[in-house]
Protein backbone atom coordinates (compact mmCIF):
# COMPACT_ATOMS: atom_id res chain seq x y z
CA UNK A 1 0.00 0.00 0.00
CA UNK A 2 1.48 3.31 -0.85
CA UNK A 3 1.82 6.66 1.23
CA UNK A 4 -0.81 8.48 -0.50
CA UNK A 5 -3.52 5.98 0.27
CA UNK A 6 -2.20 6.19 4.18
CA UNK A 7 -2.67 10.17 4.28
CA UNK A 8 -6.39 9.50 2.99
CA UNK A 9 -6.86 8.18 6.42
CA UNK A 10 -5.65 11.34 8.06
CA UNK A 11 -7.97 12.77 6.18
CA UNK A 12 -10.78 10.10 7.22
CA UNK A 13 -10.03 10.57 11.01
CA UNK A 14 -9.12 14.13 12.00
CA UNK A 15 -6.95 16.76 10.27
CA UNK A 16 -8.25 17.59 6.94
CA UNK A 17 -7.35 21.11 6.96
CA UNK A 18 -10.35 23.24 6.92
CA UNK A 19 -9.99 26.74 4.86
CA UNK A 20 -12.16 29.82 5.85
CA UNK A 21 -16.45 29.03 5.38
CA UNK A 22 -19.55 30.91 5.75
CA UNK A 23 -21.40 30.81 8.92
CA UNK A 24 -24.54 32.98 8.99
CA UNK A 25 -25.06 33.13 13.12
CA UNK A 26 -23.27 35.04 15.51
CA UNK A 27 -20.39 33.24 17.49
CA UNK A 28 -19.82 33.27 21.31
CA UNK A 29 -16.80 34.83 22.93
CA UNK A 30 -15.16 31.53 22.69
CA UNK A 31 -16.24 30.78 18.91
CA UNK A 32 -19.33 28.66 19.78
CA UNK A 33 -21.78 27.57 17.31
CA UNK A 34 -25.81 27.41 17.37
CA UNK A 35 -26.84 23.88 18.86
CA UNK A 36 -27.78 21.35 16.61
CA UNK A 37 -31.41 20.25 16.48
CA UNK A 38 -31.30 16.22 16.75
CA UNK A 39 -35.20 16.11 15.76
CA UNK A 40 -33.86 16.98 12.21
CA UNK A 41 -32.38 13.96 10.09
CA UNK A 42 -29.75 16.17 8.64
CA UNK A 43 -27.66 16.21 11.69
CA UNK A 44 -27.73 12.20 11.86
CA UNK A 45 -25.26 10.38 9.81
CA UNK A 46 -27.55 6.60 9.65
CA UNK A 47 -26.97 3.29 8.08
CA UNK A 48 -31.36 3.39 8.24
CA UNK A 49 -33.06 0.88 9.63
CA UNK A 50 -32.01 -2.88 8.98
CA UNK A 51 -34.25 -5.61 10.05
CA UNK A 52 -31.68 -8.08 10.22
CA UNK A 53 -29.52 -6.29 12.85
CA UNK A 54 -29.95 -7.24 16.37
CA UNK A 55 -28.39 -4.37 17.67
CA UNK A 56 -27.44 -0.88 17.32
CA UNK A 57 -24.13 1.57 17.96
CA UNK A 58 -24.27 4.85 19.12
CA UNK A 59 -20.58 6.23 17.26
CA UNK A 60 -19.14 9.60 18.27
CA UNK A 61 -16.17 11.00 15.72
CA UNK A 62 -13.03 12.01 16.38
CA UNK A 63 -11.53 15.59 15.94
CA UNK A 64 -11.74 16.31 12.22
CA UNK A 65 -11.52 20.36 11.94
CA UNK A 66 -9.38 22.74 12.51
CA UNK A 67 -9.82 26.19 14.09
CA UNK A 68 -11.30 28.47 11.23
CA UNK A 69 -12.92 32.17 10.40
CA UNK A 70 -16.44 32.50 9.17
CA UNK A 71 -17.29 35.56 7.44
CA UNK A 72 -17.13 38.43 9.67
CA UNK A 73 -13.63 37.41 10.56
CA UNK A 74 -14.26 35.49 14.15
CA UNK A 75 -12.38 32.95 14.57
CA UNK A 76 -14.08 28.92 15.54
CA UNK A 77 -12.86 26.58 18.01
CA UNK A 78 -16.08 24.14 17.11
CA UNK A 79 -17.17 22.24 13.99
CA UNK A 80 -20.24 24.02 12.24
CA UNK A 81 -22.54 21.56 11.72
CA UNK A 82 -24.70 22.62 8.88
CA UNK A 83 -21.13 23.94 6.76
CA UNK A 84 -21.04 20.88 3.62
CA UNK A 85 -17.19 20.69 3.94
CA UNK A 86 -16.70 20.17 7.73
CA UNK A 87 -19.19 17.54 7.41
CA UNK A 88 -17.62 15.47 4.46
CA UNK A 89 -14.30 15.89 6.35
CA UNK A 90 -16.50 14.22 9.53
CA UNK A 91 -18.22 11.37 6.96
CA UNK A 92 -14.81 10.00 5.95
CA UNK A 93 -14.81 9.02 9.63
CA UNK A 94 -17.88 8.19 10.13
CA UNK A 95 -17.67 5.64 6.49
CA UNK A 96 -14.61 3.66 8.23
CA UNK A 97 -16.72 3.52 11.16
CA UNK A 98 -19.98 2.04 9.79
CA UNK A 99 -17.65 -0.16 7.45
CA UNK A 100 -16.82 -1.85 10.85
CA UNK A 101 -19.72 -1.39 13.15
CA UNK A 102 -22.14 -1.61 10.57
CA UNK A 103 -21.93 -5.61 9.72
CA UNK A 104 -23.60 -6.38 13.13
CA UNK A 105 -25.23 -3.03 13.99
CA UNK A 106 -27.45 -0.20 13.06
CA UNK A 107 -25.35 2.35 12.51
CA UNK A 108 -26.23 6.30 14.09
CA UNK A 109 -23.82 8.81 14.51
CA UNK A 110 -24.64 12.68 15.25
CA UNK A 111 -23.31 15.59 13.65
CA UNK A 112 -21.85 17.82 16.89
CA UNK A 113 -20.18 20.56 18.10
CA UNK A 114 -16.57 18.96 18.23
CA UNK A 115 -13.79 21.12 19.47
CA UNK A 116 -11.31 21.81 17.20
CA UNK A 117 -7.75 20.19 16.49
CA UNK A 118 -6.31 23.42 17.62
CA UNK A 119 -8.00 23.25 20.95
CA UNK A 120 -6.01 20.25 21.52
CA UNK A 121 -2.93 22.12 22.13
CA UNK A 122 -4.45 24.13 24.61
CA UNK A 123 -4.05 23.88 28.31
CA UNK A 124 -6.02 21.07 30.01
CA UNK A 125 -8.71 24.12 31.62
CA UNK A 126 -9.33 25.30 27.71
CA UNK A 127 -9.55 21.79 26.38
CA UNK A 128 -12.16 20.96 28.90
CA UNK A 129 -13.76 24.29 28.91
CA UNK A 130 -14.61 24.44 25.36
CA UNK A 131 -15.12 20.12 25.65
CA UNK A 132 -18.07 20.84 27.55
CA UNK A 133 -20.18 22.67 24.99
CA UNK A 134 -19.51 19.54 22.53
CA UNK A 135 -20.40 17.53 25.23
CA UNK A 136 -23.84 18.79 25.63
CA UNK A 137 -24.24 18.03 22.18
CA UNK A 138 -23.62 14.39 22.57
CA UNK A 139 -25.99 14.18 25.62
CA UNK A 140 -28.59 15.75 23.78
CA UNK A 141 -28.11 13.45 20.71
CA UNK A 142 -27.85 10.09 22.43
CA UNK A 143 -31.03 11.21 24.97
CA UNK A 144 -32.89 11.82 21.12
CA UNK A 145 -31.76 8.35 20.34
CA UNK A 146 -32.73 6.38 22.87
CA UNK A 147 -36.39 8.15 22.89
CA UNK A 148 -36.68 7.55 18.95
CA UNK A 149 -34.30 5.24 17.65
CA UNK A 150 -33.19 2.66 20.14
CA UNK A 151 -36.70 1.36 21.06
CA UNK A 152 -35.20 -0.95 23.04
CA UNK A 153 -32.49 -2.26 21.48
CA UNK A 154 -29.18 -3.98 23.25
CA UNK A 155 -26.90 -1.22 21.37
CA UNK A 156 -23.32 -0.51 21.54
CA UNK A 157 -21.22 2.86 22.79
CA UNK A 158 -18.28 3.62 20.26
CA UNK A 159 -15.65 6.67 19.83
CA UNK A 160 -12.43 7.25 18.46
CA UNK A 161 -10.09 9.95 19.55
CA UNK A 162 -12.53 13.02 21.22
CA UNK A 163 -15.49 10.67 20.22
CA UNK A 164 -13.67 8.11 23.00
CA UNK A 165 -13.80 10.80 25.44
CA UNK A 166 -17.55 11.07 24.70
CA UNK A 167 -18.39 7.94 25.63
CA UNK A 168 -16.27 7.89 28.70
CA UNK A 169 -18.31 11.05 29.58
CA UNK A 170 -21.39 9.42 29.09
CA UNK A 171 -20.74 6.07 30.56
CA UNK A 172 -20.12 8.79 33.95
CA UNK A 173 -23.12 10.83 33.93
CA UNK A 174 -25.25 9.81 31.45
CA UNK A 175 -26.32 6.19 31.07
CA UNK A 176 -29.10 5.30 33.65
CA UNK A 177 -29.31 1.43 35.05
CA UNK A 178 -31.69 0.34 32.53
CA UNK A 179 -29.79 1.84 29.62
CA UNK A 180 -26.50 -0.03 30.82
CA UNK A 181 -28.43 -3.47 31.06
CA UNK A 182 -29.04 -2.97 27.18
CA UNK A 183 -25.81 -2.03 26.44
CA UNK A 184 -23.56 -4.99 24.97
CA UNK A 185 -19.92 -2.77 24.59
CA UNK A 186 -18.70 0.23 24.99
CA UNK A 187 -15.58 0.75 22.48
CA UNK A 188 -13.20 3.33 23.45
CA UNK A 189 -10.65 3.34 21.10
CA UNK A 190 -7.70 6.59 21.19
CA UNK A 191 -8.21 8.06 24.28
CA UNK A 192 -7.49 7.56 27.95
CA UNK A 193 -8.92 6.05 30.88
CA UNK A 194 -7.71 7.17 34.54
CA UNK A 195 -7.38 4.84 37.68
CA UNK A 196 -10.29 7.15 39.13
CA UNK A 197 -12.47 6.94 36.43
CA UNK A 198 -12.61 2.87 36.51
CA UNK A 199 -12.66 2.80 40.54
CA UNK A 200 -15.50 5.67 41.25
CA UNK A 201 -17.89 4.78 37.92
CA UNK A 202 -19.07 1.74 37.53
CA UNK A 203 -20.25 1.68 34.23
CA UNK A 204 -16.49 1.85 33.50
CA UNK A 205 -15.69 -1.68 33.58
CA UNK A 206 -12.28 -2.93 31.82
CA UNK A 207 -12.78 -5.57 29.43
CA UNK A 208 -10.94 -8.65 30.85
CA UNK A 209 -11.61 -10.98 27.44
CA UNK A 210 -13.08 -11.32 23.98
CA UNK A 211 -16.55 -12.18 25.09
CA UNK A 212 -17.53 -10.16 28.40
CA UNK A 213 -20.24 -7.62 28.17
CA UNK A 214 -21.61 -4.44 29.45
CA UNK A 215 -17.45 -3.44 29.91
CA UNK A 216 -15.00 -1.46 27.98
CA UNK A 217 -12.62 -2.11 24.71
CA UNK A 218 -9.77 0.48 25.52
CA UNK A 219 -6.22 0.83 23.50
CA UNK A 220 -3.81 2.93 22.40
CA UNK A 221 -1.13 2.15 19.90
CA UNK A 222 2.52 2.89 19.79
CA UNK A 223 5.85 1.34 18.28
CA UNK A 224 8.11 2.35 21.13
CA UNK A 225 6.86 3.85 24.67
CA UNK A 226 8.52 7.30 23.52
CA UNK A 227 6.04 7.73 21.02
CA UNK A 228 2.61 7.76 23.92
CA UNK A 229 0.93 11.04 23.78
CA UNK A 230 1.08 13.46 26.32
CA UNK A 231 -2.68 13.10 26.83
CA UNK A 232 -2.98 9.78 27.57
CA UNK A 233 0.00 9.54 30.61
CA UNK A 234 -2.76 8.62 32.66
CA UNK A 235 -4.11 5.68 31.17
CA UNK A 236 -5.06 2.68 33.07
CA UNK A 237 -6.61 0.90 30.60
CA UNK A 238 -5.75 -1.65 28.03
CA UNK A 239 -6.96 -4.81 26.20
CA UNK A 240 -5.14 -5.88 23.28
CA UNK A 241 -7.30 -6.70 20.41
CA UNK A 242 -5.22 -9.50 18.51
CA UNK A 243 -5.62 -11.88 21.43
CA UNK A 244 -7.67 -10.34 23.67
CA UNK A 245 -5.69 -10.40 26.76
CA UNK A 246 -5.02 -7.76 29.19
CA UNK A 247 -1.86 -9.53 29.98
CA UNK A 248 1.86 -8.60 28.45
CA UNK A 249 1.50 -11.60 25.75
CA UNK A 250 2.92 -10.88 22.18
CA UNK A 251 0.60 -11.89 19.58
CA UNK A 252 2.11 -12.08 16.77
CA UNK A 253 1.13 -11.29 12.94
CA UNK A 254 -0.53 -13.92 12.24
CA UNK A 255 -3.30 -13.56 14.60
CA UNK A 256 -4.07 -10.24 13.06
CA UNK A 257 -6.89 -11.04 10.48
CA UNK A 258 -6.77 -7.90 8.44
CA UNK A 259 -5.60 -4.64 9.49
CA UNK A 260 -7.84 -2.57 6.63
CA UNK A 261 -7.59 1.23 4.86
CA UNK A 262 -9.84 2.76 2.81
CA UNK A 263 -9.29 4.94 -0.27
CA UNK A 264 -11.07 7.99 -1.49
CA UNK A 265 -13.22 5.70 -3.64
CA UNK A 266 -14.33 3.45 -0.66
CA UNK A 267 -12.29 0.33 -1.47
CA UNK A 268 -10.01 -0.94 0.89
CA UNK A 269 -6.48 -2.61 0.94
CA UNK A 270 -6.15 -5.40 3.74
CA UNK A 271 -2.53 -6.04 5.16
CA UNK A 272 -2.89 -10.16 6.62
CA UNK A 273 -0.05 -11.46 8.38
CA UNK A 274 1.48 -7.87 8.94
CA UNK A 275 0.91 -5.92 11.97
CA UNK A 276 1.26 -7.78 15.72
CA UNK A 277 1.08 -6.25 19.37
CA UNK A 278 1.52 -6.64 22.48
CA UNK A 279 0.73 -5.01 25.93
CA UNK A 280 2.99 -3.41 28.11
CA UNK A 281 0.99 -3.84 31.15
CA UNK A 282 3.23 -0.73 33.32
CA UNK A 283 2.27 1.83 30.20
CA UNK A 284 -1.08 0.44 29.35
CA UNK A 285 -0.46 0.73 25.88
CA UNK A 286 0.24 -1.41 22.51
CA UNK A 287 3.45 -1.92 21.46
CA UNK A 288 3.14 -2.63 17.69
CA UNK A 289 5.32 -3.48 14.99
CA UNK A 290 5.72 -4.51 10.79
CA UNK A 291 5.02 -0.39 9.48
CA UNK A 292 7.15 1.97 9.00
CA UNK A 293 6.81 4.71 11.22
CA UNK A 294 7.89 7.72 9.06
CA UNK A 295 5.16 6.53 6.47
CA UNK A 296 2.23 6.92 9.20
CA UNK A 297 3.99 10.08 10.96
CA UNK A 298 1.63 13.14 10.73
CA UNK A 299 3.68 16.20 11.51
CA UNK A 300 0.79 18.44 11.84
CA UNK A 301 0.04 16.42 14.59
CA UNK A 302 3.33 15.43 16.06
CA UNK A 303 3.41 17.59 19.09
CA UNK A 304 0.09 15.31 20.33
CA UNK A 305 1.11 12.49 18.41
CA UNK A 306 5.00 11.60 17.99
CA UNK A 307 6.48 9.35 15.08
CA UNK A 308 5.68 5.71 16.27
CA UNK A 309 2.50 6.93 17.84
CA UNK A 310 -0.73 5.19 15.33
CA UNK A 311 -3.72 7.44 17.54
CA UNK A 312 -5.08 7.79 13.99
CA UNK A 313 -4.89 4.72 12.47
CA UNK A 314 -6.56 2.66 15.66
CA UNK A 315 -9.93 1.47 14.16
CA UNK A 316 -7.89 0.70 10.81
CA UNK A 317 -4.80 -1.53 12.61
CA UNK A 318 -7.07 -4.33 14.05
CA UNK A 319 -10.06 -4.01 11.89
CA UNK A 320 -10.99 -7.35 10.91
CA UNK A 321 -10.09 -8.60 14.78
CA UNK A 322 -12.57 -5.77 15.74
CA UNK A 323 -15.04 -6.73 13.71
CA UNK A 324 -15.46 -10.38 14.26
CA UNK A 325 -15.39 -9.25 18.31
CA UNK A 326 -18.25 -6.66 17.64
CA UNK A 327 -19.98 -9.68 16.83
CA UNK A 328 -19.19 -12.36 19.23
CA UNK A 329 -19.96 -9.82 21.97
CA UNK A 330 -23.21 -9.44 20.09
CA UNK A 331 -24.03 -13.07 20.13
CA UNK A 332 -23.02 -13.60 23.99
CA UNK A 333 -25.24 -10.59 25.10
CA UNK A 334 -28.13 -12.56 22.66
CA UNK A 335 -27.93 -15.94 24.90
Amino acid sequence: MGKEWRQIMVIAIMVLGITAVSCSSRLSEDGEMAKPDYADDYMWYRSGDAVDKKADVFYITPTCVWDWKNEQGEICHYMNVQDVKQRKAVDGSNRLAEALFGKSCRFFSPYYRQITMNSWFESADVIEKRYAEAHRDIVRAFQYYMDHFNQGRPFLLAGHSQGAKAVIELLKNSLTEEQYERMVAAYVLGFSITRSETENYPFVKPAADSLDTGVVICFNSVSHLEAISPLFQENSVCINPLNWEVGATYAPASENKGSVFFNASGTSDTLVGKVGARLDVNAHTLLIDGLDDEQYYIPSIGELFPKGNYHVQELNLYFLNLQQNIARRIEVFEE
